[in-house]
């Protein structure tokens, strides 16, 4: 079959095929499922199929094929058996076309599923030595274009947007393109791990490729379009790099999941939560509150500065959710990786300092530990170097040298020793027994590097083995503890942890020229907004906002952290830091907030507009953070359209920072941003009577601190309850519309209004708790 040249005749001559191939099937011999929103047709001579999904989001790939690499050879080059029938797994119900290949005593199985109901296709199968003798393995791939194959999104000449995985963990997007000239063509290619989502805009729609679990190889997947052409190749591919398949042995292939629709944020929400069905392990979801030890003293912290620390936070941010003070670097022996027992720094021991936390101040130990390095320095390296994995010779290799005093060369664990994965989930064990229940593991990546040679020749280089060390730590610690990972991959991260962060380090607050690393890791927050909730908790390094850094740079660091729904977690020396620090602190707890979506996710370089719908009790509004990550100011419109408000209605909108008002507005409002500044907006829709449209309390005025709001007509009483910590301040903002007026007694008395005009139609309500729970009443006239 031949393509035109125009993108939108080519998705319908297309879809003619796909109707005459149903119509002719016995004639014509290909297998045709229909399904809700897609139609699939697989070729049983070749195994090549097509799909392509239905409506205004339309999508398609035709002459998809299918190839294994094992021993040198492609015993799928061959004729398979083919049979097509229902099918249920963890996603649903639908029709499966099933393929087998026997060759050379090898069986290959593959299965096309096409689900009755979501509109997704996946792709699975396994291999079957039957050889009689072992055997390697090469690069599987379930999916790669036919030299005729081609894919489509939408129609135009726009070349797509995308979401994608840089490396195994740092989430990125690349912004829609321009509409390219016909006359100059354009192109643009594309490579991720694990997940690539693929978008346009004319009309909306997107298509999304993501393996369901990688628990055998690493995933890769690549896609090219040129402008009028279209999409020119894609692939997903699994590579085992040799890994040896032994005699009468079976692999399982991960499973690649592919869905069109219109919305990209809707299509990767649903592969998110497609991810988590798939699951073997239960996910891990909802967030929690820290301080980290790290940026506040790196490696001079001590057992009598962290109790010093933990009396401030027990008593400013416990009382508001903070539940575990975090050990950094600098615990453990010789500060080195290797032997993980507590140093001269800490002499009392872990145990004792994990009674005292739980004792004195409600809090509890966590510690920051990174398992697979083993340094040249430590215990573990001089009586098991055995245990680490090798290099081209079988001597064990260096992976870095470490950073920080007294420098030793490092080298990684092989967990797929046994030996070694029982010493890796022992050391955790002991570690829980010693009061630990919190723990941010960190540069374990490494352990999954491919240059390294592992002991299993039957596991997967590289992978298999961060796979292990992440079992390992799981079955030590247990199912209660909380693991955080740094940089590991989200597919294997799921169901294991707690926890992870792709992005890297936030540094300390106040570093001139460093705004990069809050702008980065905003960008990975953003592009990995559909992991959270879904997979597990979506976290951001630890945050410092000591006062060397600017109150706009601090305010972007607490808005990045609370808006994404993190966990919250600070790291900077308590004792000192000004009231208005630890008020900012305070303004970001409790951690757990509704989602957060990007609506400018490919509109941008690095998405700027985070969208959170808050269905609160009382009643529903939206907060929206804009975001300038530039170096000068910037004028942003905030369209109502996209966050789903109704249009032309009035719609309060009350800024967080400034404690300003701006009005109530219509559709759209427009906003100055300072450089390297945030806003965070409330909007709520205007009522005929005094309503409240802003609190300083919380970044999301209201999801936390307002338990109750009532408003009686017949009275003309405004009444509610207020939520935080005994001892805290708190204000919220009314605005009473003309014909009401808050009633003032004369002279004033207890049943007076407690409000104080600020202008226009715009009052202060200012509160002191002297317990959690403070009730009030308003009353106005007419």
């Amino acid at each position: 079959m031949r393509w035109g040249l125009s993108p939108f005749h080519a998705v319908a001559l297309l879809v003619a095929w796909l109707v005459q191939a149903e119509l002719t099937a016995e004639e014509n011999g290909r297998i045709l499922v229909r399904c809700d929103r897609l139609t699939l047709a697989v070729e049983p001579d070749r195994g090549t199929w097509h799909v392509t999904w239905n409506g205004p989001h339309a999508a398609t790939i035709a002459s998809a094929q299918f190839a294994v690499e094992v021993a040198g050879r492609t015993p799928t080059a061959a004729a398979p058996q083919s049979s097509v029938g229902p099918f249920q797994d963890a996603l649903g119900k639908g029709r499966e076309v099933r393929q087998v290949w026997e060759q050379d005593g090898f069986r290959v199985e593959r299965e096309v599923r096409a689900y009755d109901a979501g509109g997704a296709v996946t792709l699975g199968g396994r291999l079957v030595n039957g050889t009689g003798q072992a055997v390697s393995l090469g690069t599987v791939k379930l999916l790669e274009l036919g030299k005729d194959g081609r894919w489509q999104l939408g129609a135009g000449n726009e070349l797509p947007g995308a979401v994608y995985l840089q490396g195994h963990s740092l989430l990125r997007t690349v912004p829609y393109g321009e509409m390219a000239d016909p006359g100059k063509p354009a192109e643009r290619s594309y490579r991720s791990s694990g997940v690539l989502a693929l978008a346009r805009r004319g009309p909306p729609s997107s298509l999304v490729l993501g393996y369901l679990s990688a628990n055998e190889a690493a995933p890769d997947l690549a896609a090219q379009f040129r402008a009028v052409e279209g999409g020119v190749s894609l692939s997903a591919s699994s590579r085992f790099l040799g890994r040896v398949l032994g005699p009468g042995d079976t692999v399982e292939f991960d499973r690649l999941y592919m869905a069109a629709e219109s919305d990209v944020l809707g299509a990767l929400e649903a592969y998110g939560e497609a991810v988590a069905k798939f699951s073997p392990q239960s996910v891990r979801t909802g967030a929690t509150s820290l301080w980290c030890s790290w940026y506040a003293h790196r490696m001079s912290m001590t057992e009598e500065s962290v109790l010093a620390n933990a009396a401030v936070a027990g008593q400013h941010l416990q009382p508001l959710g903070l539940e575990i003070m975090q050990l950094d670097h600098g615990w453990q022996r010789g500060d080195i990786t290797g032997d993980w027992y507590a140093n001269e720094r800490f002499p009392h021991g872990l145990r004792w300092l994990a009674d005292r936390l739980r004792e004195r101040h409600g809090l509890r130990l966590g510690l920051w530990i990174a398992p697979t390095d083993v340094a040249e320095t430590s215990d573990l390296f001089r009586q098991h170097p055995d245990w680490l994995l090798k290099d081209d010779r079988g001597q064990p290799r260096v992976n870095w040298r470490w950073y920080w005093a007294p420098n030793p060369n490092c080298y990684e664990l092989d967990v797929t020793q046994p030996e070694a994965y029982r010493h890796t989930a022992a050391t955790f064990r002991r570690l829980v027994q010693e009061g630990a229940t919190y723990f941010k593991i960190d540069f374990i990546a490494a352990a999954g590097g491919e240059q390294f040679h592992q002991a299993d020749s039957q596991a997967t280089r590289g992978w298999s083995n961060l796979r292990r060390a992440m079992q390992a730590i799981r079955e030590g610690a247990g199912d209660s503890a909380w693991i955080r990972y740094c940089q590991t991959p989200p597919l294997l991260s799921v169901g294991l942890a707690n926890s992870a962060y792709g992005g890297d380090d936030t540094l300390d607050a106040g570093i001139p020229g460093r705004f990069d690393v809050l702008r980065d890791n905003a960008h990975a927050l953003a592009a990995g907004w559909w992991l959270n909730g879904r997979l597990y908790q979506r976290e951001v390094c630890d945050m410092s906002v000591r006062m060397q850094g600017s109150l706009e740079e601090v305010r972007v660091r607490a808005a990045l952290m609370t808006l994404a729904n993190c966990s919250i977690s600070w790291s900077d020396e308590l004792r000192y830091l000004p009231p208005s620090r630890l008020r900012l602190m305070q303004q970001c707890l409790p951690p757990g907030n509704p989602p957060m979506r990007p609506r400018d996710l490919l509109e941008r370089e690095v998405p700027s507009l985070w969208h959170v719908k808050v269905p609160h009790e009382t009643a529903a509004w939206d907060v929206v953070g804009v975001f300038n990550h530039r170096s000068e100011p910037e004028v942003r419109e905030v369209d109502f359209q996209p966050l789903g408000l109704e249009p032309n209605r009035d719609y309060t909108a009350f800024e967080f920072w400034e404690e300003r008002f701006l009005g109530v507005l219509q559709n759209r409002l427009t906003l100055a941003l300072p450089p390297q500044a945030c806003r965070i907006l409330a909007l709520r829709p205007r009522l005929d009577r005094p309503q409240l449209v802003g609190t300083d309390m919380h970044l999301l005025q209201g999801w936390h601190e307002l338990v109750r709001l009532d408003w009686n007509p017949a009275d003309r009483m405004l009444a509610g309850t207020y939520r935080r910590a005994a001892g805290m301040r708190g204000k919220a903002f009314f605005l009473v519309p003309v014909g009401f007026y808050p009633r003032f007694d004369f002279p004033l008395s207890p049943t007076s209004a407690r409000l104080t005009h600020l202008e226009g139609p715009l009052w202060m309500h200012e509160v002191e708790f002297a317990q959690r729970d403070l009730d009030w009443e308003i009353p106005f006239t007419r």
